[in-house]
Formats: C-alpha cells, structure tokens, sequence
C-alpha cells in the first residue's frame, strides 16, 4: 500500500438515497444536475446503459427504466488523489470486505465514489474511520448550493486540496 496508507482522506455523506438502475436505452438528457451536487454516473457499453444516482434523479428517468436496485447510500472520497496514486480505493475497499459490507464503486476525475447499502451505512463508516478514512468531520451535504453561490457556477466548494504522494 506504500503512500496510501499515509494519506488522511476524509469522507463526505450524501444524505440522499441512492439507486443502482439499469436503462433501456441511452437517455436523450439528464434531469438538471448541480456540478456541486449529489455524484452521479451514467455508464454506457458493453451492452448496457447504468444509471447510479439519487432516486429522485431514476424516478425522473422511469420511463426508460428497466431494472431498479433501491436502498444505496453515497459515500464520496472527498479528496481530489493524483490519477497515480495507488492504493486508496482498494484500502477502503479491503476495509468494507472484511466486514461483509458489499460496495458499488464509481469515479469522477478527481474523486472516487462508494455506494454501499443504507442498513449498512453505519458499518461501512465505521470500518473506513477505522482504515484511516474520515480523520476530518464527516460532512453532510445538501443537494444543491445557495442561489448565486461560487458552487452552483461550477465551482466544487470542498475540492480545492490536492492529496499528493508522502
């Protein structure tokens, strides 16, 4: 694990329920998204289209939706790693597995996001604080930034650190 296993990364909750679901087809737009808001991720190849992202945003979508999962809550690295860091994912990972804790993961240029399941959301925080996670409060966010904010112009209001290598 070399560098990861000195990097403090701290944790962001999304209060928002979460949803893994599996499309029809590829929509033709999004329901409106804030660049500070809730992470998600529309994943389109290998024969499938998948949307993980808050209900509200699947239940905007319901037409096209084949397959709903519900019952995920969001977890967000929130630290922006250089792309070549190695070992932070699978740290929090480990972490996780070894409590029986199952994890959907996905990624943003900058941050990696967990999703595992709500009744274990106590569980997983508490064996990524135990892994060296979340040294930092836990933040609870809101979905969307106050009217006129520097967050809802693009800027990420907590992303300004970068992680390097120690």
């Amino acid at each position: 694990m070399g560098g990861a296993a000195r990097l403090s990364v701290p944790l962001r909750l999304w209060p928002h329920p979460y949803e893994i679901a599996r499309l029809r087809g590829v929509p033709a737009g999004l329901p409106q998204l804030a660049v500070a808001g809730p992470p998600v991720a529309l994943v389109v190849g290998n024969g499938e289209v998948s949307l993980l992202a808050p209900t509200e945003t699947v239940t905007a979508l319901a037409e096209l939706v084949e397959v709903r999962e519900p019952g995920w809550r969001a977890i967000t690295l929130d630290a922006v790693l250089p792309l070549d860091t190695v070992g932070v994912l699978a740290r929090a990972c480990a972490a996780l597995a070894e409590i029986g804790v199952p994890v959907t993961v996905f990624a943003s240029h900058g941050t990696d996001q967990l999703l595992v399941p709500a009744g274990q959301l106590g569980r997983a925080v508490a064996a990524l604080s135990q892994a060296g996670f979340g040294e930092t409060p836990l933040r609870r966010e809101d979905a969307s930034p106050p009217p006129g904010s520097a967050a809802g112009a693009g800027h990420h209001p907590h992303v300004g650190r970068r992680l390097g290598k120690r």
